[in-house]
């Protein structure tokens, strides 16, 4: 990964994630009741234009999912913004949210029931996945109600804050698949953080290989 971190920053950056993206999984496991299997994280630092075109590339242009904006605060009041989602193809949504109750759902229930099911589940999930971060990076932080959207990827620019931005900012994003075994449901769990906070994240990563990793 080219990007702003040396070598065994790097390693500290993605041991951040993994334990992150860990906490998640098991949170979803105890959920669904199901062993959830985690891909290799990956990073990227890319335009928001392009990152529109990965979400669109992940599972088509029909997709569900929950989006959570959160601010990490570090000290002398340095911010970093960030963005977590809960990504899955909308014809997994069905059994998604019957893997989070526990029994089917009739057809006619599940407009009735998604949007307020997929905002629990993503403010289970996001919240785990940002707060664990948060507490490695010994930040405050500060969480926004999830959001549920279903529909086109390409509609996604104005859900996700990606309306306004210039072609020259660069965010950073981490991404790691999962698959719920024996339920037939697959996703991603995402987070992209602005590239102007960077430097605040590299002081922070630095910090925590003082103290956790010397």
């Amino acid at each position: 990964m080219t990007l702003f971190l040396d070598e065994v920053e790097e390693d500290a950056f993605k041991e951040l994630f993994n334990l992150s993206f860990g906490a998640t999984a098991a949170t979803l496991s105890e959920m669904v009741d199901a062993e959830i299997k985690l891909s290799v994280p990956s990073f990227l630092k890319l335009p928001p234009r392009s990152l529109l075109k990965q979400l669109h590339g992940l599972f088509g242009d029909s997709i569900g999912l929950v989006g959570m904006r959160y601010r990490f605060i570090f000290r002398a009041e340095r911010e970093l913004p960030g963005m977590a989602v809960l990504l899955v193809r909308a014809a997994d949504l069905r059994p998604f949210l019957e893997a989070l109750h526990g029994d089917a759902i009739p057809s006619e229930m599940i407009g009735q029931i998604e949007a307020d099911s997929m905002q629990l589940a993503g403010d289970v999930l996001l919240y785990t996945c940002a707060s664990t971060l948060s507490a490695l990076l010994a930040s405050d932080i500060d969480c926004q109600r999830p959001f549920f959207f279903r529909g086109e990827s390409g509609s996604l620019s104005e859900q996700l804050g990606m309306e306004g931005r210039e072609d020259g900012q660069e965010l950073l994003m981490l991404r790691v698949d999962f698959q719920m075994t024996g339920k037939g449901v697959s996703g991603s769990l995402l987070t992209w953080m602005d590239d102007d906070g960077l430097p605040f994240l590299k002081a922070e990563i630095d910090h925590f290989i003082v103290t956790h990793m010397s």
